[in-house]
């Protein structure tokens, strides 16, 4: 065999998988799950609303609370009835509506229409239940980026980010070593990149950083810290991506941010 036989098949082989990365994307981003089990507290209640032509259902919890108004938006394989007993304490109305795709909500997953109805809820949310009310975006790993956008957009009073990064292109940098950064930006539909909503986030922001992530690096999310105008609170734990909202290194910083939350 020849070297440019070998050189050949090189070539031919890095191709086809940056072609089947380019294709399989989506499920290399998403993993929708229908509702494991429907909240029966007696302070959770569904909602639902409309946005582009599909259905999007959820949760608010504590809609009698005097506290904020505080929308979450979970990880990219998170479905929120797993997630609502967590903010069953919290001293805050809040919002728990699945991504398209994810759970009882209609559509398929995307960049474009994620991040659509993440204003759309955020606008749910404050017709329904105080417009008045101090703001409170909460944002998990994927979501940490559809939180940001959101409060850009809609001008939240704080924000709360969980192991959030950059872009998918900076974390598949990472994962993806061999691939060229330039190539990888240019084969993503869905680049979920903060660049142009990251300068216009409130000052009183909360990160939570995992310090064993092996899923979206620590020195990611140090490298966004540094991409913000003023400086964050930070709640470090020693745990990975997935440890539950219930985590005690987590709650007790995120409780005590959520009680200090108030209009400006």
């Amino acid at each position: 065999m020849t070297l440019l036989t070998v050189l050949g098949a090189l070539a031919l082989f890095y191709v086809g998988v940056c072609g089947l990365l380019y294709f399989v994307q989506e499920r290399l981003l998403f993993f929708p799950s229908p509702v494991a089990s429907y909240p029966a507290h007696p302070t959770i209640e569904n909602v639902s609303l409309p946005n582009a032509g599909v259905q999007l259902a959820g949760w608010v919890i504590n809609k009698a609370s005097e506290g904020p108004l505080l929308v979450y938006f979970g990880g990219n394989g998170e479905e929120l009835s797993q997630s609502t007993s967590h903010f069953v304490s919290l001293p805050a109305t809040s919002v728990l509506v699945n991504y398209r795709g994810y759970g009882d909500s209609e559509g398929k997953p995307s960049q474009l229409g994620m991040l659509a109805d993440a204003e759309a809820v955020v606008d749910f949310a404050q017709a329904a239940y105080g417009k008045e009310r101090p703001l409170l975006v909460f944002g998990r790993s994927l979501g940490s980026v559809v939180a940001v956008h959101a409060a850009a957009r809609k001008h939240a009073n704080a924000l709360i980010l969980m192991s959030p990064f950059r872009s998918v292109a900076d974390v598949a940098t990472v994962r993806y070593r061999w691939i060229p950064a330039s190539t990888i930006r240019w084969m993503l539909r869905h680049p979920f990149d903060v660049t142009k909503a990251i300068d216009e986030l409130p000052s009183r922001t909360l990160i939570i950083r995992a310090d064993k992530d092996r899923v979206i690096p620590p020195r990611e999310t140090d490298l966004f810290i540094d991409r913000l105008q003023s400086p964050p609170s930070i709640a470090r734990y020693m745990g990975q991506h997935s440890e539950p909202l219930s985590h005690p290194e987590i709650w007790a910083p995120l409780h005590a941010f959520v009680t200090n939350t108030r209009g400006q």
